[in-house]
């Protein structure tokens, strides 16, 4: 009888962990492709896909993750690992399904609004809800605004590679892809002729880089010129400035109201080889006491994000493995390209940015000062709070 009563207990403890390994695998998430911050810093939505998933129809978990309540719910498994997107301004959120309908709903669970669409590499929209722009993954990222009958092409001189970012102002958009355009291009090129809608089947690639257009014409405005290379970008919250960084280790802001006026990001330690070296490493911040055995290295800009309206930190190609990589980021403000300081990152567990394809994996709210990374091993989120006032990132929540 006692070696019955004992094998029950074996066997229900086994039928236990058996359950219990179920529901962890059942509830664990694949690594971020995209996710995107509310502008109140509360929630983030993010998109998944594993890493053997199609590179170019990627297909995984949607995750609502609640930043005050630390809460994680997974609301599909089906969604498109580039549509994660925040509406601004609201607690609705975008996606788009495996059969490409973009589904527009709120936290508490609530749909507002589908439609079907194209297969999107990326897509954005405005608060109000009325100015919708999209890359169209099935025609090699060209880009539409609006859906439906009201769908309007933007750009279709050729395709726009991986990775891709889109940022917006009421006034302008932004698309920055990959790129060279370094000497003898000049600093920006702003008689811009070519028309960016080409119905033929011969295309110039016209507008591909980083390109800077006007949002109520649909008219390319400006090409920026400097980077070579996987190339993201971003244009300031305060609508001032565009941020660019990538795979050449050079990374610049142009001045939108004057935009000859671009500005060279100073890198870590010296740069022997600046055509004023000896001013130039003057000016540079020399790493503190308390970071000087964090790791800092030149590195190449995966991601950018604003923690302010106006200071934003690079983010480099960070390690595949937990704790390698760099721990620390260069913060700015926009119009000096001097380090303003050094924040940290850490990087146990490493954040998203190991290699160029998960440049939509990292986000921010500059007015909540939050920050959020995806993981670069597993498949949760690093939160982090900016304190302006003494120009510190505090990691307030690793979640898996």
């Amino acid at each position: 009888m006692a070696k019955k009563n004992q094998l029950l207990k074996v066997l229900i403890t086994v039928l236990l962990l058996i359950v219990i390994f179920i529901f962890y695998q059942y509830n664990r998430t694949a690594p971020i492709i995209s996710l995107s911050v509310s502008t109140d810093g509360r929630y983030v939505i993010s998109a998944h896909a594993t890493e053997d998933a199609d590179r170019h129809k990627p297909i995984g978990q949607l995750v609502l993750w609640d930043i005050e309540k630390k809460e994680k719910t997974i609301l599909a498994r089906n969604a498109n690992a580039f549509s994660a997107f925040f509406i601004p301004d609201s607690h609705e959120f975008m996606w788009q399904d495996n059969k490409n309908i973009v589904h527009i709903q709120n936290v508490e669970g609530k749909e507002i609004e589908n439609f079907p669409h194209f297969q999107v590499k990326t897509h954005i929209m405005s608060a109000d809800k009325q100015f919708y722009l999209s890359s169209n993954m099935e025609d090699n990222g060209q880009l539409y605004k609006g859906y439906g009958e009201d769908l309007v092409p933007v750009y279709t001189d050729g395709g726009i590679p991986f990775p891709l970012t889109l940022s917006m102002t009421k006034d302008y958009f932004l698309s920055a892809t990959e790129t060279c355009t370094t000497s003898p291009y000049p600093v920006v090129e702003t008689n811009l002729t070519i028309n960016p809608v080409n119905p033929d089947s011969s295309k110039r690639s016209s507008y591909t880089g980083v390109t800077l257009w006007d949002r109520h014409t649909l008219k390319p405005l400006a090409r920026l010129y400097g980077n070579c290379g996987y190339t993201t970008g971003l244009i300031s919250p305060n609508g001032d400035w565009v941020v660019t960084g990538g795979e050449n280790l050079s990374n610049y802001m142009w001045e939108i109201h004057n935009l000859n006026n671009r500005q060279d990001l100073a890198q870590v330690n010296s740069d022997l080889n600046h055509e004023n070296s000896e001013r130039y490493k003057q000016k540079l911040l020399p790493k503190p006491d308390k970071f000087k055995n964090k790791q800092l290295a030149l590195n190449h800009t995966v991601a950018i994000a604003f923690l302010t309206e106006k200071d934003f930190i690079l983010l480099g190609k960070s390690g595949n493995k937990d704790g390698f990589g760099d721990e620390l980021a260069r913060l700015f403000t926009v119009g000096e390209p001097w380090i303003k300081a050094y924040v940290e990152i850490g990087n146990d567990p490493s954040i998203s940015t190991n290699y160029y394809q998960r440049n939509l994996s990292v986000s921010s709210s500059p007015k909540a000062h939050i920050l959020v990374t995806g993981q670069a091993t597993g498949g949760g989120i690093n939160v982090y709070k900016y304190h302006p006032e003494k120009m510190e990132l505090e990691k307030i929540w690793v979640a898996d």
